[in-house]
């Protein structure tokens, strides 16, 4: 009985988010970068020289670089529905020491709308206001001078 009971209930639980990719959730968002590169390396490098400077912890959401296909999650990530591919930052804060804070990242700019794809970005956040966006890149501009911020569409609904 109990083996009959976890499929329907997966199947219950599932449904929803089933229902909601069919849907289209995506939204504005403005996306503060501070930098651009073409290599990985040298975003990350980037990346940890200013959150030293500005006290703004760096964070690669599990993520790791691999030669042949970019920044991913690895393939034995916890998640098995994120593990194996990129998927790009969508929101302002994650956990770091069980404590949700702002962070910088690297993302990939084919992870988002509208971005020229083949490109490693350092990422301030994810705004819903261009103004917010540009508050946060004039924030970092003693570290990063050639900071902008983009407008993008986000899925903010289940994600793949």
């Amino acid at each position: 009985m109990r083996f009959t009971i976890y499929p329907i209930l997966a199947l219950v639980l599932l449904m929803p988010c089933a229902r909601a990719q069919e849907a289209d959730f995506s939204e504005n968002r403005w996306v503060a970068i501070l930098s651009v590169y073409d290599s990985f390396a040298e975003a990350k490098a980037d990346a940890e020289k200013i959150a030293a400077k500005s006290k703004v912890p760096f964070s690669m959401e599990g993520r790791v670089f691999e030669k042949k296909r970019g920044l991913i999650y690895p393939d034995n990530f916890d998640d098995q529905v994120f593990a194996g591919q990129y998927v790009s930052r969508r929101f302002n804060e994650t956990l770091i020491k069980d404590r949700e804070t702002e962070y910088l990242s690297v993302e990939r700019s084919d992870g988002y709308d509208g971005f020229k794809p083949g490109y490693y970005i350092v990422v301030a956040g994810i705004y819903e206001s261009a103004k917010d966006a540009r508050a946060q890149t004039k924030r970092f501009a003693a570290w990063a001078p050639t900071a902008y911020a983009k407008k993008t569409k986000i899925s903010m609904g289940c994600m793949p």
